[in-house]
């Protein structure tokens, strides 16, 4: 059944209302691979969908279903099922819908919500994008020191059920300082009458509320932990970051430099319309225009010297071309290092010296090829010994901005893929016409002559 005749079957048990056609469908489906069918559907039908099946039955499911359907199916939810929906929700993904609602849908939404879940959200919206107070979730297993093994079990067995994960349990005092942690497994391989004091994990590992989601994000992967514990200025536990709230941030920036480095807006998506993607892109379009013009006015200042011998319009494309992509190359690896943190802020000569290195032994076998290509073809020794200089001196370049541009505009507080590739290409097509059509203009005595 292809996507078509599903939607139009979900539809169809909507419309006549057919729950158990529904339960039938979805109940055997992961979550995930449910919201991909009932993504198919218009807001308002999902809307109805989760008051057929009930708030319980269908939140797995709704959290799964892209943002913007979501957003747009709170619209067509009555109150009552609006108000269960949202207070069963995890407090991170509810406060990450509630903020990206428009105002007159947030005071409509937090005016249903009792006041502790508003508060909450208040809280949660409040904190800086992009810190680690935005992504946290406050629905996190904590126990008291003093408590014993058997006791603390029993809590978990209660905590459980609203919590978002007990794999790790946090252990606080009374003033609700982070003081320890404990691991299920521990636990529960623990005898029951020992303290939680005895087990516990004194060294804990921790991040501020305010700090940076990215920097959190490299700790998680560099400890390898399943959630971080997230403390205030007091160093009160205030929440925790699990894993899957990382990973999405790691996908959004990798996206996010993927999107920069080709020039492209991170807003524009595949289902943007068409006026919208024209708008997002042509700005910088016109931003390669202007560098266009500039590497074609650098080569109209030699355009004696090409109508002299002709065969030079033909060749220098090809160390342009070549120099851009070493500058693409160099240019990679030294944003992805930038966005490991492989790259600290002292040092940076280092990485310099190897991409300039790389550079020049790059160009030096790939201009000797292209020589031995060009002596074949033209049969001139002056014109390859050219190519040769030109590709070599252009690829050095292409290492040297390749690493510069991205090591700059980090300096500058600025994202390092943001118009790299600009910057990059403009330097390798100025650089390679620039040499080898001057290279050629001093040596076109010989040029000629042959």
């Amino acid at each position: 059944m292809d996507h078509k005749e599903q939607s139009e079957e979900l539809r169809a048990w909507i419309r006549d209302e057919n729950r158990e056609a529904l339960l039938e469908r979805f109940k055997p489906l992961h979550p995930a691979d449910a919201a991909e069918q009932l993504a198919m559907l218009p807001p308002a039908e999902v809307a109805r969908f989760i008051e057929l099946l009930g708030t319980s039955e269908s939140l797995d499911i709704f959290e799964f279903v892209p943002f913007d359907i979501q957003k747009e199916t709170l619209k067509f939810l009555s109150k009552n099922i609006l108000v269960e929906l949202m207070s069963l929700m995890s407090p991170d993904d509810r406060a990450d819908l509630v903020e990206e609602l428009d105002e007159k849908s947030q005071e409509r939404l937090l005016s249903l919500l009792m006041q502790a879940e508003r508060q909450n959200i208040l809280k949660l919206i409040t904190y800086p994008e992009g810190s680690a107070g935005a992504y946290m979730t406050t629905d996190y297993a904590f126990l008291r020191a003093d408590g014993s093994i058997r006791n603390a079990l029993d809590q978990l067995r209660f905590q459980a059920l609203k919590k978002e994960t007990i794999y790790y349990v946090y252990v606080v005092d009374q003033a609700r300082r982070l003081t320890g942690f404990v691991s299920l497994r521990d636990l529960i391989m623990a005898h029951p009458e020992k303290d939680v004091a005895a087990v516990m994990h004194k060294n804990v590992i921790s991040v501020r509320v305010d700090e940076d989601i990215e920097a959190v994000a490299k700790e998680m992967t560099h400890y390898d932990f399943l959630a971080m514990p997230v403390v205030d200025a007091d160093d009160r536990l205030v929440g925790i970051i699990t894993y899957d709230d990382v990973f999405d941030v790691m996908t959004e920036e990798a996206t996010e430099d993927m999107y920069l480095l080709a020039n492209l807006d991170t807003d524009e998506k595949i289902s943007s319309p068409l006026p919208r993607s024209v708008k997002l892109r042509v700005p910088w379009l016109l931003v390669n225009l202007c560098t266009a013009l500039l590497a074609a006015f650098t080569v109209s200042l030699f355009s004696s010297t090409i109508s002299q011998f002709v065969a030079l319009a033909s060749l220098m494309p090809i160390v342009a071309g070549m120099g851009g992509n070493a500058g693409t190359q160099s240019l990679t690896v030294v944003v992805r290092a930038l966005a490991l943190g492989e790259i600290k802020i002292s040092g940076n000569w280092r990485v310099l010296l190897k991409e300039v290195g790389v550079g020049l032994f790059s160009g030096l076998i790939c201009g000797l090829v292209m020589a031995g290509i060009a002596y074949a073809w033209l049969g001139s020794w002056w014109l390859s010994l050219i190519l040769w200089m030109a590709m070599t001196t252009n690829l050095v370049l292409a290492g040297l901005f390749g690493a510069m541009v991205p090591i700059t505009l980090r300096k500058l507080k600025l994202d390092p893929a943001l118009g790299s590739s600009i910057f990059v290409t403009t330097a390798t097509d100025v650089g390679g016409f620039l040499t080898f059509l001057g290279l050629s203009t001093l040596l076109l005595q010989h040029l000629v002559e042959h």
